[in-house]
C-alpha cells in the first residue's frame, strides 16, 4: 500500500489492476458478455437502434450533442425477477449497484481511500453505474461540470479482456499484441477517460462551453481495462469525459464511477498535470510486480453509514 500511495502522491493518479476477487470479477464478466451478445453490440456489429439495451433496469441518460449519452442503471433496487424486459438474463446492473452500495459507499472503503491516497477520509461523494454501448455512447466535457473544490475520482471499469498490463516494444515504443487488452489500450476504439484543463482565462466561455481539442489541454488519459480501479485527483480547473466507444470495440465499457469530496492540498502536492514532463496516461500499478498487496479481496466489508452525506443518482438517495 505504501508503494501505491507514493505513486499517487507523485503523479496524482494510479491504476489498480485485478482489483476485485476472481469470483466477483467473473460474475460481472459473464453477465456483461451475455448482455453484449444478446444486444448484438461490439466487434464491428453497429446498431441502428439507439434503444438497444434499454429496459426496466437501464435507461438512456442525456441526449443531443452535449449531454451524456451513456446509459446508467436507475434506482439501486433489485427486482424479484432477474429477467430483463425481453426475457434475457440481465444481472450486470444489479452487480454493479451492489458494488456501489456495499463497497464504494462504505466507511471501510473511505478509510482505505484515505490511506492509499494520503488525502484523508473523503467528506462525501456522488456516483453512478454506467454502460457505454459500442457505436452509441460517450460523454462530453463542458465548463458546467467544473467542480468548485478538488475531488477524488474513483472509477472501477469492466470490459472485455483480462485487464493485464499491455507490453510495448522497448526500441520503438509501439504497443504489442492484438488481444482485447491491446485494443482498449491503443485508444483506437475509444472508451478511455480523458482529463483536460479548462481555459480559466477565457471569460467568454460560459458553463455551456464544450471541450475544444485545439484550445484545451489534455492532462491525462486513462484507458478502459477490465477489473481495474483508477484513482485520480481532479482539481477545480479540470474537466473529464469518456471518449465515444466505437462499434469496433470488443464490447461495452461498464463502470462504477464515483467522485469523492476531499480536503484541498497544497499546490503541487497532488495535481493532475503538475509535472510538465509527465506523459499523458495514468501510472499503472500491478500487484504482481510488487510485494505490496493493494487489492481488496472481497467487497463485502463491514458496512457503516456513509461518510457525512448520502450518495445520490439522479433523484434517488440511499
Amino acid at each position: 500500500m505504501e508503494e501505491v500511495r507514493r505513486r499517487f502522491e507523485e503523479e496524482s493518479s494510479v491504476k489498480l489492476r485485478d482489483f476485485l476477487a476472481d469470483e466477483r470479477r467473473d460474475e460481472i464478466g459473464r453477465s456483461s458478455i451475455a448482455e453484449d451478445e444478446r444486444d448484438g453490440l461490439g466487434r464491428d456489429r453497429p446498431s441502428l437502434d439507439y434503444e438497444v439495451g434499454i429496459n426496466e433496469r437501464w435507461r438512456a441518460a442525456g441526449g443531443g450533442a452535449r449531454a451524456q449519452a451513456a446509459i446508467p442503471a436507475p434506482a439501486p433496487r433489485e427486482p424479484s425477477s432477474s429477467r430483463s424486459a425481453n426475457g434475457a438474463d440481465s444481472d450486470t446492473g444489479i452487480g454493479l449497484h451492489r458494488l456501489r452500495r456495499d463497497l464504494f459507499s462504505s466507511a471501510a472503503f473511505g478509510r482505505w481511500l484515505g490511506r492509499v491516497t494520503g488525502l484523508a477520509v473523503p467528506l462525501g461523494g456522488r456516483g453512478a453505474v454506467r454502460r457505454f454501448r459500442p457505436g452509441l455512447d460517450y460523454t462530453v466535457a463542458h465548463h458546467g461540470m467544473l467542480a468548485p473544490k478538488p475531488v477524488l475520482d474513483a472509477t472501477l471499469c469492466f470490459c472485455a479482456g483480462t485487464g493485464r498490463q499491455c507490453r510495448y516494444d522497448e526500441s520503438t515504443g509501439e504497443l504489442l499484441g492484438t488481444d482485447d487488452d491491446a485494443v482498449w489500450e491503443s485508444g483506437d476504439v475509444g472508451g478511455f477517460e480523458c482529463y483536460i484543463a479548462a481555459d480559466e482565462d477565457d471569460d467568454d466561455r460560459g458553463p455551456e462551453a464544450e471541450y475544444d481539442e485545439e484550445d484545451d489541454t489534455e492532462l491525462l488519459s486513462v484507458s478502459a481495462s477490465n477489473n481495474t480501479l483508477s484513482l485520480v485527483y481532479r482539481d477545480p480547473g479540470t474537466m473529464r469525459f469518456v471518449k465515444y466507444v466505437g462499434a469496433g470495440a470488443p464490447g461495452s465499457r461498464w463502470d462504477v464511477a464515483l467522485e469523492y469530496d476531499v480536503n484541498d492540498v497544497e499546490d503541487g502536492d497532488a495535481e493532475v498535470g503538475a509535472d510538465e514532463d509527465e506523459e499523458a496516461g495514468a501510472d499503472d500499478y500491478d500487484k504482481d510486480e510488487d510485494d505490496t498487496r493493494s487489492r481488496i479481496d472481497d467487497f463485502e466489508m463491514p458496512i457503516a453509514k456513509p461518510f457525512s452525506m448520502r450518495f445520490c443518482f439522479g433523484e434517488n438517495l440511499f
